[in-house]
């Protein structure tokens, strides 16, 4: 299975990848917008998105929880599973995530 790197950084979403167009690099697209969305901004699925709250707590324990929380997001799309994450404090405040994502659909 092909690994991926995502991030938490903004990016144009590619509307042209539709079905049989892309299989792969759809699913990748879609795991990196429920990393983007956050907890309880979707009115019908309140549980759906990255628990931004996890960005308050300290470095160690956003790290302890970092994999747990990529987990749970992921459920919504069964075809991506976690391998790894790291979180980089950066200097004006914010948190960038790098995610490797393994992808099980066959290109």
């Amino acid at each position: 299975m092909a690994q991926y790197k995502i991030t938490n950084d903004p990016y144009s979403v590619d509307f042209s990848l539709t079905n049989g167009n892309g299989l792969v690099r759809r699913t990748v697209q879609n795991a990196k917008n429920l990393l983007l969305c956050r907890m309880g901004e979707i009115p019908y699925d309140r549980y759906r998105g990255f628990n931004h709250g996890l960005f308050d707590l300290p470095q160690k324990e956003f790290d302890e929880a970092l994999l747990p929380e990529l987990d749970r997001v992921m459920m919504w799309e069964p075809d991506v599973e976690v391998v790894s994450a790291k979180a980089t404090r950066q200097t004006d405040g914010s948190t960038r995530l790098e995610v490797v994502i393994e992808v099980g659909i066959a290109e």
